[in-house]
C-alpha cells in the first residue's frame, strides 16, 4: 500500500510518499521539501500572512499531484508551530480543504515530539539506542527522550530558527552582538529543561532542516541526498566552526554555500546557534543526523490507527 504524508511547518513544507507493509515503511518513493515561510511574522501579528498562505497552498497542491501520480492511497497532512499560534488558522485549514480535499490537522507540541520520535525510531539501528532527539524547527524545538520506541520524556519549547532570526538577527553580515543576544535567549529558554536530562549512555540525534543543511554544508554537497545525510555525525566543534563561518558571510554569500538551500540562508545561523547551545548544555561532543523525522512518524501513526480500526471492525462483525 502506498501512503503520503505532508508536514506543514513554520518554515517549510515536506512530502513523503512511501510503500508501507506490516506496519512499517518498506520503500521510499519520493521526498520533497519546499520553503514557504508560513510562519513569517506570526510572532508579531498573531496571524498568517496572505502571501505565506498562498505560497504554502500552492506547494500543498503540487505535493498532492506528486502523491497521486505515485498512486498514494491516502494523504495525511499535519501542521505545527505557526498554525498552533495563528488566529486565522481555521480560514487556512478551510482553504486547503476547499482547494485540495486534504484535511490539515494542527498537532500539539507534545504530538509533534511523539511523531518525530516515531520517525527517528523507524530506523532499526537507532531504535534500540537510549535516545535524546532534538527537532529544531522554524517556530519551536521539540525534545524527546526514550528507547525501543518508548518515550520517557518529551517537551516543546517556542524557540526556532525563524522566530530567532526575526527577533534578533537583523544585520548583514550578522553582528556578533546580535548573535550573542540570540544565544543568550536560546540558553535561557532551553537550559532548565535540558539540564535535567541524565546523559549517561544517551545518543543525541538531530532532525529537521537545520541539522540536515549543516551536515550537507560540512560535506560540501551541491545536491544533498538523504542517503548521504542520514546517520551523518557532526562534532560539537564542527558545528561551532560552521556557525562562525556562516555568521561572517553576507546573506548573498550564504546563498552560494554548497549544500545550503538558498531559501534557508537567512535562518541557518540561528539554527546553527540552537544546535550549538544544545550540545553545550548537554555537554556532549557529537550529534547524529536523522533524515527521518515528523513526516515518517505521521505515516506510522496512521498505520497503527488504521490497524486498530480494522481490528475493531472485525471484532464487531464477529459479535
Amino acid at each position: 500500500m502506498k501512503l503520503a504524508s505532508i508536514d506543514v511547518g513554520t518554515n517549510s513544507v515536506k512530502l513523503l510518499v512511501a510503500d508501507v507493509e506490516n506496519q512499517q515503511i518498506s520503500n521510499i518513493l519520493a521526498e520533497r521539501v519546499e520553503i514557504t515561510r508560513l510562519g513569517k511574522g506570526v510572532d508579531k501579528t498573531g496571524e498568517l500572512l496572505q502571501e505565506a498562505m498562498d505560497g504554502t497552498l500552492r506547494v500543498i497542491e503540487d505535493f498532492k499531484r506528486d502523491a497521486e501520480s505515485l498512486e498514494a492511497r491516502e494523504i495525511i497532512a499535519v501542521a505545527t508551530s505557526a498554525m498552533r499560534e495563528a488566529r486565522n488558522r481555521d480560514a487556512f485549514i478551510q482553504k486547503v480543504m476547499d482547494r485540495t480535499g486534504i484535511k490539515l490537522q494542527v498537532i500539539s507540541g507534545d504530538e509533534e515530539a511523539e511523531l518525530s520520535f516515531a520517525g527517528v525510531c523507524s530506523d532499526p539501528l537507532l531504535r534500540s539506542k537510549r535516545l535524546i532527539i532534538a527537532d529544531v524547527g522554524g517556530g519551536s524545538s521539540e525534545f524527546i527522550v526514550g528507547q525501543d520506541g518508548k518515550i520517557d520524556n518529551r517537551f516543546s519549547i517556542n524557540t526556532g530558527c525563524v522566530r530567532l532570526t526575526e527577533e534578533f538577527l537583523h544585520s548583514d553580515p550578522i553582528d556578533p552582538t546580535e548573535l550573542q543576544m540570540a544565544l543568550q535567549n536560546i540558553i535561557s529558554s532551553l537550559y532548565s529543561r535540558l539540564i535535567e536530562i541524565p546523559m549517561d549512555d544517551r545518543y543525541l540525534v538531530g532532525v529537521g532542516g537545520t541539522i540536515t543543511a549543516l551536515a550537507a554544508i560540512h560535506q560540501n554537497m551541491l545536491a544533498p541526498a538523504s542517503s548521504a545525510i542520514h546517520r551523518y555525525v557532526l562534532l560539537r566543534d564542527e558545528i561551532i566552526r560552521l556557525l562562525t563561518y556562516l555568521r561572517r558571510m553576507t546573506l548573498e554569500d550564504r546563498k552560494k554555500v554548497p549544500g545550503l538551500p538558498p531559501e534557508r540562508a537567512d535562518i541557518i545561523v540561528a539554527g546553527a546557534a540552537v544546535f550549538s547551545a544544545i550540545l553545550d548544555i548537554l555537554r556532549v561532543k557529537e550529534i547524529t543526523v536523522s533524515a527521518r523525522g515528523l513526516r515518517y512518524g505521521v505515516l506510522l501513526r496512521h498505520l497503527r490507527h488504521s490497524s486498530f480500526l480494522e481490528k475493531s471492525f472485525q471484532a464487531l462483525e464477529k459479535a
